[in-house]
C-alpha cells in the first residue's frame, strides 16, 4: 500500500505542476491580451484626439478667412473712400502742373 500512496503523490504532484504550468500559461495569454487591448484603445484615443485637433484646426482656419476677408473688404472700402475725399484735391493739383507747363513751355499746338 505505501507504494500506492507514493504513486498518488507522484501524480497528485505531477498534477499540480501540470495545472500551474497551464495557470503561468493563461495567466501570460490574459496579459497578452489586456496589453493588446490597452494598446488599441490608446491608438483609438490618439486617433480620435488627432480628428478633433485636425476639425479644430479646420474650423479656426475657416473663420480666419472669414475675418480677413472682412478685413480686406474694409481695407479696399477704406481705400475707395480714401481716393473719392481726395480726388477733387488730386484734380486741382493736376491743372494746376498743366496750367505751369502749359505757361512755362507754351501749347504744342501748331
Amino acid at each position: 500500500m505505501p507504494k500506492n500512496i507514493a504513486e498518488e503523490i507522484t501524480e497528485a504532484e505531477a498534477r499540480a505542476r501540470q495545472i500551474l504550468q497551464d495557470a503561468r500559461t493563461e495567466g501570460a495569454r490574459l496579459l497578452a491580451q489586456a496589453k493588446a487591448e490597452a494598446e488599441d484603445l490608446a491608438k483609438g484615443s490618439r486617433q480620435s484626439y488627432h480628428r478633433t485637433l485636425r476639425e479644430k484646426v479646420l474650423k479656426m482656419e475657416e473663420e480666419a478667412d472669414k475675418v480677413s476677408e472682412k478685413t480686406i473688404e474694409k481695407g479696399r472700402d477704406d481705400s475707395k473712400e480714401l481716393v473719392k475725399s481726395h480726388k477733387a484735391k488730386v484734380d486741382d493739383v493736376a491743372n494746376w502742373v498743366a496750367e505751369e507747363v502749359m505757361a512755362r513751355y507754351g501749347s504744342n499746338k501748331s
